[in-house]
């Protein structure tokens, strides 16, 4: 028999609130950015990687053991978000190509980043970059100047508000060609999780749990000392 649906009672969801789940490749990012959001119509559950099982199809796996084991409302949705920068190599290319097919096929729903999630929070304090191409680290480099700090154990320190998750959806949405789509550019497909919801205001987002000001923070490199 499979378990009750796992929404977070002691945020006093309405009745027909739904659960959208992500299976992530990412250990801290996802899911510390979705934890900024709350609202009692909809929840996140982030399902982040374990024990280095980061390989599409181990995402994927995560998405299908979790159907598995609870009951489904009409109204969720699932997703897998994986990145471009390893995935996308010869010799992995065709693994990343095949659980986007499984995804289509099961109704489970795909955001790929090229090259990497950090584009996506790049987003909510900078214009989308020019160049067609840009490593992790530079998008990295170029959040930890934006932002005045990033460092991607923990995003909870970035000062994201929903002003500034409208904007990257803005941004991101006006590069974006296709969800199922391996981009050969810069894309983020993040913003197709949210932007409905942002549009309704059926989502608000927490105060930034920030730790600044906690002895040896450095802002400029985005880490403790």
């Amino acid at each position: 028999m499979r378990k009750r649906r796992a929404l977070d009672r002691t945020l006093n969801p309405v009745r027909d609130a739904s659960l959208v789940v992500i299976a992530s490749e990412d250990r801290y990012a996802v899911q510390q950015y979705f934890d900024f959001f709350e609202s009692t119509r909809v929840q996140f559950r982030v399902l982040e990687t374990r024990d280095g099982k980061s390989a599409p199809q181990h995402v994927l796996d995560r998405i299908d053991e979790y159907i598995e084991e609870f009951e489904i409302d009409d109204g969720d949705s699932f997703w897998v978000v994986t990145d471009c920068d390893h995935w996308v190599q010869p010799n992995h290319i065709g693994n990343l190509t095949h659980v986007l097919r499984q995804c289509r096929q099961k109704g489970i729903n795909v955001a790929v980043c090229n090259p990497c999630f950090d584009l996506w929070l790049l987003l909510h304090f900078a214009e989308f970059p020019e160049e067609t191409t840009l490593t992790c680290d530079e998008i990295g480099d170029r959040l930890r100047t934006a932002a005045g700090g990033y460092d991607k154990t923990r995003i909870y320190n970035l000062p994201i508000d929903i002003e500034k998750v409208s904007q990257a959806v803005k941004r991101a949405s006006a590069r974006h060609l296709s969800p199922a789509e391996i981009p050969t550019h810069l894309q983020t497909a993040v913003h197709l999780i949210i932007q409905d919801l942002v549009a309704r205001r059926i989502i608000s987002v927490r105060t930034a749990r920030r730790k600044s000001s906690e002895p040896g923070w450095n802002k400029t490199k985005g880490r403790k000392n």
